[in-house]
């Protein structure tokens, strides 16, 4: 423990990372915390890891196995492992195999290695450690081996991923003829983006031919192909370990630095550390990142409408509209308040009782009291005139005053305040000039106090007193006023209010919504920041240190009876080969020929066998110049080329590493017109070739209506884009398209005739290549002698769209379709859509005419190996539904060597392939051919026969004749096709049905595929649509390849129909005339309509709204947010694909109608003129005798 304390003492990069593991788990950031035990281990323990990356099968078992100079590691053609395997030095041999659900399992020496790599083939294993004690590494050296990364496994694909961020060195193998992969520009790009150091090795370069390229052009080529990418390794190795002393093999100086790496070894660690902490601080970072967005994501919707400027004024528009609420508020109460306030001052200063008035009151004060009298006669009613005169005169007085002091000055108050409130009411305003004080007499009487003595004092008092209810009378008056005008304004502020509240509620969620984004990000901030600050949990090393030594210890001892072995791919002792029912034919070609050559020259004229000879004649010469389309397929650098050059017996093709056929290549049998080594090259037509231009334009977004202009819009596109993933292969067509335009442009849509050396230039060189559509070449040798033409088409990873409608012709009218793959490489995506496609329409075909070609199996090791390999070839054709497939494992190198011949397996493909072509295809020719003759045999036999009858006989049978040809004429004139029509129409129904439900089973591969964690790295929006137009492209094809599909399935159910209802009418005819034999009806295959993809047209808008499920990448892919994104977006996708498959339908329904009216009209026709002239020579055989020595002549020598 002590010691361990004082190892973080010295080691500050110890230190660092422990602050680092102690930050992670304190935020939660499960990956980084393994990473950063991962980094803390390889710091404690001071491990040196080598590890080989690239491509399964590369040869890197192999490589690491020669490094150390013991067959430690597993190596195999096919995918063995999905996990890491770790060599290194140990005192005693060992074996221990790490998994996910299981105790680390020990195998002791000595222990079976052959179960050992039968672990290393099982899913649920996360890494293999392997110790040898006699290895030449140094202590503190592994070498590490991961799965391949071109897997379509994901374990695969993760556990490699994973496994380099704590290698010193990464060496990234490739096979020769695999350099040019996007998968392997792709992913080196993204090594050297995590800072690892990198070399790359091109391995197998034995395979290379000086003859087809130099070694040194091709050096250029792989170093210029990784420049364009923007990879620049530590270095570019070319080596085999199969050929130890080829001249470019640099295995020894591969050696040499893995040598001079181990010796210091301590100095490179060092280095890897420093870029692993870094990189872990910069994957922690993004992480943050990513939980920050996914934290702020809600807030920023709330405030997503504001500009940055916006939102720094979003606290002061807050506190503004809170001010606004207040005043509003307080509207009614301030303004009442300041009415009041106002109107006390009008009646304070008004002046009531003035020195005229105070008078009036005196004089009245003084006739109301008890004793006043006025005069000495009749004093009582002049005493009372006096006091109401008084009383009205002190009355006027009191009025006029409140009228100029009070009324005036209220009214015009009342007014003033209406237009304050800017209350547009007609109501209050009229009420504020109605304002009226109103008082009787009894103001003044009442307010006197009895028994008063009258003086200067009481009549002061009394005045005041007075005016004070005056002053009251008035408030109570003008409060009825105020009420009303700020009842009114109540109602209006309530209004107001209501405005003013939402406004502030949404203020108030945005203004929380910032604080909290303010907060979120001080809060990322100050873990950034922490990212660096020590800790001080040092302990927690002890921790590790503990569980670590726990792991090397805690292990099963393996022995036979207490584990299960996982199941490994069986071995085959023999290699595989699949046979093929044959059609047995024992007519011998050239006896058939002879036969029916004879039979036409000795019918030729005679009357009733014109259609029969016609038909002899032209069978004849078909068997005569016999001819056959086998169709090449294959993905690019699988070795087509070479293998057709194997067939061909010459170099005829270009071979080459790298991707050659662009256009398609047919090599015929020479004509009288063109002769051997003729090649007649088709160039595109201009419209063709614009687009195809703008098919590769759009990978950019750009478009261009004619060939001058796209000049300058590719030089435009070329000065900016180097091209991503699939946009670098139409980068180079392009390219291409600039290089050559002007040599070509006045020869579009022309034809070339030119020689082999110019045909192999227009195959190989790409600014030839793209403007050619096809080339015939005219060759001789023993295989287009049989007559056959070899089809060799563009890659089934071709770019141009259109070569995917003309492969299904070949797929469909070839006699044979030969698929060739690589004896070391995996289908691809567009291998598997290949392999889709021809399983799909195999079972259409009357015979299996598919065969799949395993090349370079002289790269295999032993018979097992191959056997293992075919083996899984097999799977994987079954897995895309090709079922019982004709497999042969070959070389096609070793075909064109005169001394390996035999050696190269290519004799026995061959030799099934010609019985193929000899037996089948002939047999079924020849049968047809027999059938026809055996129909002239029994039409001779009738006419002997019937030219031999009694006169009687023959009258009475002349007379049935002519009965039932009119009946016969009758039944052919009834038959109509509509009967058949309405069961085609229900068969394409339920095709397009099932359609669907195929298409949408595969939806979720489909958008797993597009929607993946190696392209969804951010929240940007335009990938997402990016991926959506790659998910809708695959589905549209996907749909579009089972219409072709579905389209052979309709030409076979039409067959089948006219066949059928063929063989109806012929029974009926037999019926009638029992002597009816009728001609073979043969039916044409149909050119299959156009299909194009689904989805080209559809809008995106309303598609894009199920981004909304896509918050961030983390969410994404572990809240469940990806399987909410698929089921929503195929729920929208599911009635496009009604509507696609409904128009689909609408056009089978009209083609294929077509066309079966059309056959039908015609077999009824061909039947009608079969009949017509049987019943001719029937009647003639019973009026002329003479016919009858010259047919039983006939007969005599056709019967030979």
């Amino acid at each position: 423990m002590v010691n361990i304390l004082e190892e973080i003492t010295k080691d500050s990069q110890l230190q660092k990372t422990l602050t680092l593991l102690d930050r992670f788990q304190q935020n939660g950031d499960r990956v980084r915390v393994e990473k950063a035990e991962q980094l803390l281990r390889k710091i404690h323990e001071k491990e040196f890891i080598t590890a080989f990356s690239g491509h399964f099968s590369a040869g890197k078992s192999t490589m690491i196995n020669a490094l150390i100079g013991d067959q430690v590691l597993p190596s195999s053609p096919i995918p063995t492992s999905a996990n890491l395997v770790k060599v290194l030095k140990s005192s005693e041999d060992y074996a221990k195999v790490y998994s996910h659900s299981q105790k680390t399992l020990l195998f002791q020496a000595p222990y079976n290695f052959e179960t050992v790599k039968a672990y290393c083939k099982n899913g649920d294993v996360t890494n293999i450690e392997i110790g040898k004690k006699t290895s030449l590494l140094p202590k503190g050296v592994t070498i590490m081996d991961t799965p391949g990364v071109d897997s379509t496994d994901d374990a695969h694909r993760i556990s490699t991923e994973s496994a380099l961020h704590l290698a010193d060195i990464v060496f990234y193998v490739m096979d020769y003829n695999h350099v040019q992969s996007e998968l392997n520009f792709m992913y080196t790009k993204n090594l050297l983006k995590h800072g690892v150091k990198l070399y790359l090795i091109i391995n197998q370069i034995d395979k290379h031919n000086e003859q087809e390229l130099s070694f040194t052009s091709f050096k250029k080529s792989v170093h210029d192909s990784f420049t364009s990418w923007e990879v620049e390794p530590a270095g570019i190795y070319f080596t085999t370990l199969k050929d130890p002393n080829h001249p470019e093999n640099e295995f020894a100086t591969i050696k040499s630095l893995i040598d001079h790496a181990f010796l210091h070894h301590d100095d490179l660690i060092q280095g890897t550390i420093d870029a692993a902490f870094n990189r872990l601080v910069t994957e922690h970072e993004a992480w943050l990142q990513e939980e920050m967005d996914l934290a702020t994501q809600p807030y920023e919707q709330v405030v997503a409408e504001y500009s940055e400027e916006g939102l720094r004024t979003l606290f002061i528009e807050e506190s503004k509209l809170k001010i606004e609420k207040e005043t509003v508020m307080h509207t009614a109460p301030n303004w009442e308040k300041a009415f009041e306030k106002d109107r006390e001052v009008i009646l304070k200063n008004a002046y009531l009782m003035p020195f005229e008035t105070r008078e009036l009151a005196e004089q009245y004060l003084i006739s109301a009291q008890a004793d006043f009298k006025k005069g000495f006669l009749f004093s009582k009613k002049k005493t009372d005139d006096e006091r109401s005169a008084r009383l009205q005169a002190f009355y006027m007085g009191v009025k006029k005053q409140v009228e100029s002091q009070i009324n005036w000055h209220l009214k015009q108050l009342a007014v003033k305040k209406v237009e304050e409130t800017e209350l547009l009411d007609e109501d209050l305003q009229a009420a504020a000039q109605q304002i009226e004080i109103t008082f009787d007499e009894s103001l003044l009487t009442d307010a006197i106090h009895k028994g008063a003595g009258i003086n200067g004092e009481y009549v002061l008092h009394y005045c005041e007193q007075i005016a004070n209810r005056l002053r009251n009378i008035a408030r109570k008056t003008s409060d009825q006023f105020k009420t009303a005008v700020a009842d009114t304004l109540q109602v209006r502020i309530d209004t107001q209010l209501i405005m003013v509240n939402k406004h502030l509620a949404k203020l108030e969620k945005e203004t929380t919504a910032l604080r909290s984004l303010i907060e979120l990000e001080k809060e990322y901030d100050e873990k950034k920041g922490l990212l660096y600050i020590s800790s001080g949990k040092e302990e927690q090393l002890i921790t590790l240190v503990k569980k670590w030594q726990k792991e090397k210890s805690d292990v099963a001892i393996y022995n036979d009876e207490n584990v299960n072995i996982p199941e490994a791919i069986p071995a085959v002792v023999e290699p595989l080969k699949e046979y093929n029912t044959k059609i047995d034919s024992s007519i011998d070609r050239d006896t058939i020929i002879e036969k029916l050559d004879r039979a036409v020259t000795l019918l030729s004229g005679i009357k009733g066998f014109n259609r029969m000879t016609e038909q002899l004649f032209e069978k004849s010469s078909r068997l005569k110049h016999q001819s056959f389309t086998i169709s090449l397929f294959g993905a690019f650098s699988a070795g087509k080329s070479s293998f057709a050059n194997a067939l061909l017996g010459e170099s005829v093709l270009p071979v080459s590493p790298n991707p050659t056929t662009a256009a398609i290549n047919r090599i015929c049998p020479p004509t009288n017109e063109n002769a051997h080594g003729t090649a007649i090259v088709r160039l595109k037509e201009a419209d063709q070739l614009l687009a195809d231009i703008n098919e590769s334009l759009s990978m950019f977004n750009y478009a261009t209506t004619t060939l001058e202009e796209a000049f300058s819009v590719i030089s435009k596109v070329l000065s900016h884009q180097k091209g991503e993933g699939k946009e670098k292969i139409h980068i180079t067509f392009l390219t291409a398209f600039i290089q050559g335009f002007e040599l070509y442009r006045e020869k579009l849509g022309t034809d070339i005739k030119t020689n082999l050396e110019e045909f192999q230039s227009f195959v190989a060189n790409e600014a030839q290549s793209c403007f050619v559509e096809a080339i015939d070449l005219f060759y001789d040798c023993s295989f287009t002698r049989k007559g056959i033409t070899l089809v060799d088409t563009p890659g089934a990873d071709s770019i141009n769209a259109r070569h995917t409608g003309v492969a299904f012709e070949y797929i469909k009218d070839s006699d044979a379709i030969l698929f060739v793959t690589y004896y070391n490489h995996a289908f691809s995506k567009a291998d598997r859509e290949f392999l889709i496609q021809l399983g799909r329409v195999k079972d259409a075909f009357e015979l299996d005419k598919m065969f799949f070609i395993v090349n370079a199996i002289d790269l295999a090791s032993s018979e097992e190996e191959v056997a293992e390999v075919l083996t899984y070839v097999k799977s994987e054709l079954t897995k895309n539904g090709i079922r019982f497939p004709k497999i042969y494992g070959l070389s096609s190198k070793l075909a064109l060597i005169a001394e390996d011949k035999k050696a190269s397996n290519l004799e026995a493909f061959t030799n099934e392939f010609n019985y193929f072509l000899d037996k089948d295809l002939n047999a079924m020719a020849v049968n047809s051919a027999e059938k026809d003759y055996q129909r002239v045999l029994v039409m001779l036999e009738q006419l002997i026969q019937s030219a031999n009858e009694d006169e009687s006989v023959k009258t009475q049978r002349r007379e049935s004749l002519i009965s039932t040809k009119e009946k016969i004429d009758r039944l052919l004139l009834e038959n109509k096709a509509n009967i058949l029509s309405d069961r085609l129409k229900q068969e394409i129904k339920e095709l397009l049905f099932y359609v669907k439900q195929r298409v949408f089973f595969r939806f979720p591969d489909f958008f797993k595929e597009a929607f993946n964690p190696a392209v969804l790295k951010g929240n940007s929006r335009d990938q997402l649509k990016k991926q959506l137009d790659e998910l809708l492209a695959t589905m549209g094809y996907d749909f579009a390849q089972e219409m072709r599909a579905t389209s052979l399935r309709l030409e076979q159910f039409t067959k089948k129909l006219l066949y059928g209802r063929f063989g109806e009418i012929e029974k009926e005819l037999q019926s009638i005339q029992s002597e009816i034999t009728l001609s073979q009806l043969q039916i044409q295959n149909g050119v299959t309509p156009n299909f194009e993809s689904a989805f080209v047209r559809v809008e995106r808008k309303p598609l894009e709204t199920v981004f909304k499920y896509f918050k961030n990448p983390k969410a994404f892919f572990e809240n469940n947010e990806k399987k909410q994104m698929e089921e929503a977006l195929q729920d929208l996708l599911s009635p496009l694909a009604e509507s696609y498959l409904e128009s689909e339908r609408v056009k089978l329904n009209d083609y294929y109608g077509e066309a079966l009216h059309d056959k039908f009209s015609e077999m009824v026709d061909n039947i009608r003129f079969d009949t017509d002239e049987q019943y001719d020579a029937w009647i003639t055989a019973l009026t002329d005798n003479k016919k009858l020595s010259e047919w039983m002549k006939i007969q005599s020598t056709l019967q030979r």
